[in-house]
């Protein structure tokens, strides 16, 4: 009975389900207990495995090493990062709500991998996320426009439960350019979509990047209203910051 179970599991694509089960027939611990238990157990395995699966996707799709962690960001007062603000974002509420969180610092400080780990949490709760630096994603937007599917490819980015956009105002936006992130923020905007911003510069340094005045203000303005602003510091610690 227990090879046909393993075999019907793995018919259906429940591998991690079918090795549960041998486990969980082969520990004595079990012996004796309810069935509803085995079940629990089968059910838990299967949504570990697909956590994972889902995770190491996202992390080969956005380029990102294969070990990025919630435990390996460094929390600091002095850095600017508190436990308290890092568990709050960790709990991915405010991907639900649809909010913005900004991370700004000087490079080196651990921007880019804050942006991940928390990107990479979001995957695990089963929340949809794509992960683009800014310049690759105006490069791919030039080339969906010469595809002539730049409306369902904005359509698309608008949709995502989150969307992180890192290297944010590093290399200045042509007018066209410009207009391409506007579209995109205001189709986030309108379907209430968090979006997570990393840049190594200051707010008030991000005008300088942007051709085309009208859309920076409207792009700042869908981006910092009502945002969640992190600055990270670069200070000595037990840690070595991570890159970004």
């Amino acid at each position: 009975m227990l090879n046909e179970s393993v075999e019907a599991l793995q018919a259906l694509k429940l591998g991690p389900m079918a090795e549960r089960l041998k486990q969980w027939v082969d520990d004595p611990a079990n012996r004796g207990k309810p069935h509803t238990e085995c079940v629990l157990a089968l059910a838990l395995a299967q949504a570990q495995a697909s956590a994972a699966k889902r995770t190491r996707c996202f992390l080969v799709r956005a380029d990102l090493p294969p070990n990025i962690a919630m435990a390996d960001v460094w929390v600091s007062s002095a850095r600017g990062l508190s436990a308290q603000v890092l568990g709050n974002l960790a709990t991915c509420d405010w991907i639900r709500l649809g909010q913005t969180v900004i991370l700004t610092g000087a490079t080196r400080t651990g921007k880019t991998y804050l942006a991940a780990a928390l990107a990479r949490e979001a995957t695990q709760a089963r929340l949809s996320v794509e992960y683009w630096r800014v310049p690759e994603l105006l490069a791919a937007c030039a080339i969906e426009k010469g595809a002539g599917t730049m409306a369902a490819f904005l359509k698309r980015l608008g949709r995502i439960k989150l969307l992180v956009l890192d290297d944010f105002a590093t290399e200045r936006a042509t007018t066209e350019e410009s207009h391409w992130l506007r579209q995109l923020l205001d189709g986030r905007e309108r379907h209430g979509k968090a979006v997570m911003v990393a840049s190594p510069n200051a707010v008030e340094d991000w005008d300088g990047y942007f051709e085309d005045a009208t859309a920076a203000d409207a792009i700042f303005g869908r981006l910092l209203e009502q945002a969640k602003p992190i600055v990270l510091k670069r200070v000595a610690g037990p840690k070595t910051p991570r890159r970004g």
